[in-house]
């Protein structure tokens, strides 16, 4: 592929088609229906447990479905039907069903990972192989099963301990469900999983493995990636005296050569871009569709690992927004807060504010609200602030919200 093939963006477009292709310039359904939607159209969500007023997840979900509710996806998508399975892809991800096949392709090795690998080890230790038959044997016998119900297996000896578990029976949960052996089949109120045999959760068709060279390998992950997050940095490029692109700073170009002649073909989506200053990025062949769609009036609460904000510089390269999830800093050391939502608004981030559910008294805690510094508030803005309050509080559940000083009245 060479330079003058290489479609050159403007910032404007750039910002657009990441808007459009992260589905933040519209509602895509509503109810069950705009949640399947959702996830036919990403393919995964990140999980993360924090709860401050609604998961990571819900906020997701929130910000493309607007009658969106508490606890509606883990009902649909694991309990009603079962259109994800949990994995790590890059982190924690709710992936939809049709890539298990994928995902079931690695190796043994690959599924456990050094981590994983070491825990087995521990676990080989106290009994592990024993263990791993006994508690598979369990959840066959009795079906779904948490880490709770298999108390009576007792307490993992310190030294082989997990961060993920203080019991050996949770342990070899975890390894259990990372060999594929057991599914993910759902979270209870408190967010804690609950695992069942993976043949009784995944469909029979898709309990197969299928051989990828590491080139297909590598193809596959960022086409699924492509699916949330449609542009893609891959550093400044440069190209040879024929134009054809020669390197970039972030990847080896033969898995971007097999990009473009895999899109030509039509058997996937992702081609590559370019802005004036060479800067490269892997964006969906139909970037031209999504470049010139429109923008709906409301204010979405962006979720803080939103795909719209994974790439940091590229948020504050295109929109002047910074931003850092600062959940893990020192309170010292924060500069916004400590779980701060960006507010995104007819194409900009307007600000940023946080919130609470008090269940004392069933309120929204609405508070710390923070705006760019081009923030002007009128009739338009003020109204749609309105229809934002009242889809919160519908997807929290309650009648009351409560606001501090900071937040526009």
């Amino acid at each position: 592929m060479k330079k003058s093939e290489i479609p050159t963006l403007t910032q404007d477009e750039l910002k657009r088609i990441l808007l459009v292709g992260c589905n933040l310039h519209t509602w895509l359904g509503t109810g069950d229906e705009g949640i399947r939607k959702v996830l036919d159209m990403h393919g995964f969500v990140q999980l993360d447990p924090l709860n401050p007023a609604g998961r990571y997840h819900d906020y997701f979900f929130s910000a493309r479905v607007p009658d969106y509710s508490l606890g509606q996806f883990e009902r649909l998508a694991y309990l009603n039907e079962h259109l994800v399975f949990e994995t790590y892809f890059h982190n924690l991800n709710a992936i939809t069903v049709d890539h298990f096949p994928f995902f079931n392709s690695y190796t043994e090795q690959e599924h456990l990972g050094r981590y994983y690998s070491r825990l087995l080890k521990n676990l080989e230790q106290v009994g592990g192989s024993k263990l791993l038959e006994e508690v598979f044997e369990h959840i066959e016998e009795h079906g779904p099963t948490k880490s709770s119900d298999l108390a009576k297996l007792g307490k993992a000896d310190p030294k082989y301990a997990s961060w993920k578990s203080s019991t050996n029976s949770g342990t070899a949960l975890e390894l259990l469900w990372v060999q594929r052996k057991l599914a993910i089949v759902e979270r209870d109120k408190n967010f804690r999983k609950i695992y069942d045999l993976i043949d009784r959760y995944i469909q029979k068709n898709l309990l197969i493995k299928e051989e990828y060279s590491e080139e297909e390998r590598q193809l596959y992950r960022i086409t699924l990636k492509s699916k949330a997050f449609p542009v893609i940095p891959i550093g400044k490029l440069s190209f040879a005296e024929d134009g054809s692109i020669a390197s970039s700073k972030k990847q080896d170009f033969s898995l971007t050569s097999l990009l473009s002649e895999k899109s030509q073909s039509g058997k996937i989506h992702p081609i590559i871009a370019r802005m004036k200053d060479d800067s490269g990025y892997i964006i969906p062949s139909n970037w031209k569709n999504l470049s010139i769609k429109s923008l709906d009036d409301e204010i979405r609460i962006i979720g803080p690992l939103d795909p719209v904000i994974w790439e940091r510089d590229l948020l504050k390269r295109l929109f002047g927004f910074e931003y850092v999830w600062e959940v893990y800093k020192k309170v010292q050391d924060r500069i916004w807060g400590y779980y701060v939502y960006p507010l995104l608004y007819q194409g900009e981030f307007i600000g940023r504010l946080e919130a609470k559910y008090d269940k004392k008294v069933k309120s929204l805690k609405i508070f710390n609200f923070q705006g760019e510094k081009s923030f002007e508030l009128d009739e338009k803005l003020i109204t749609a602030f309105e229809r934002l309050f009242e889809r919160w509080k519908g997807m929290i559940g309650v009648d009351l919200i409560e606001f501090d000083s900071s937040v526009p009245q």
